[in-house]
């Protein structure tokens, strides 16, 4: 009795919860990205005799002129 109990409250709350569930894949493929693409850019960095700081300088008030460190 307590297991189909369970099996009804977890149902209901995967019902509840679904599309909070189905965004929660898309925030972690956007974070997989953003890791790889830090990882392949201080690749790139390092491989043309750079060194990779790794710091974010945005350019006030143009914002648009981001930077990512890499320094001779």
């Amino acid at each position: 009795m307590l297991s189909a109990l369970a099996n009804s409250y977890f149902s209901m709350l995967e019902n509840k919860y679904k599309k909070v569930i189905l965004n929660k894949w898309f925030w972690e493929v956007v974070a997989l990205v953003v890791l790889v693409g830090t990882f392949a850019y201080a690749f790139y960095c390092t491989s043309k005799g750079y060194k990779f700081t790794g710091k974010i300088k945005l350019h006030w008030p143009k914002v648009w002129q981001m930077g990512i460190g890499c320094r001779r």
